[in-house]
């Protein structure tokens, strides 16, 4: 997941810097870039600071990022967060950084559930299968057919009690 993200974080980086080269970026494109970003996605929040650290645009739950990272020990859900940071490269050296907030705890809970619910199918195949032998063995028991008759099961010699009955009677 961090490399995945990482590497989103790098694309998006690649994406503003062409914005921020000039002596005033270019807020309004920046904006749509991180509002598309953290759309109904698992970013919480996006922001893009320039190299002195002031903010340029800024997307997603407006949380401030003490609170996000619990860093007053006082909100349990920031164990759930990561922050990505990736400098916007520019020809002499960073001209911003991109800050990401991730979600983790949505994806930890839902591979919970997805690993709940293949255990679950798994133990619903094992019990039909069961069931399904069960059921074979009490309605066939001690009545062979006519698919038991075939030549490469070793009972093929022995005839078939209905047979036998049919012929008597004739």
């Amino acid at each position: 997941l961090e490399e995945l993200a990482r590497t989103l974080a790098r694309q998006v980086t690649l994406n503003v810097a062409p914005l921020m080269r000039t002596d005033s970026p270019d807020e309004k494109r920046i904006q749509a870039i991180l509002d598309q970003l953290t759309d109904e996605s698992r970013i919480l929040d996006a922001g893009v600071y320039d190299e002195q650290g002031d903010l340029i645009a800024r997307s997603g739950e407006s949380v401030d990022v003490r609170n996000r990272l619990a860093l007053d020990g006082k909100k349990a859900g920031g164990y759930f967060n990561q922050q990505i940071v990736e400098p916007i490269a520019g020809k002499n050296g960073p001209l911003g950084y991109l800050r990401l907030t991730l979600d983790t705890h949505t994806l930890a809970t839902e591979a919970q559930q997805v690993d709940n619910t293949t255990n679950i199918l798994r133990l619903m195949l094992l019990l039909s299968l069961a069931i399904g032998v069960v059921l074979t063995r009490t309605l066939l028991q001690g009545k062979r057919t006519r698919w038991q008759q075939s030549p490469f099961l070793l009972t093929a010699s022995k005839p078939v009690p209905e047979e036998e009955e049919s012929e008597k009677k004739e």
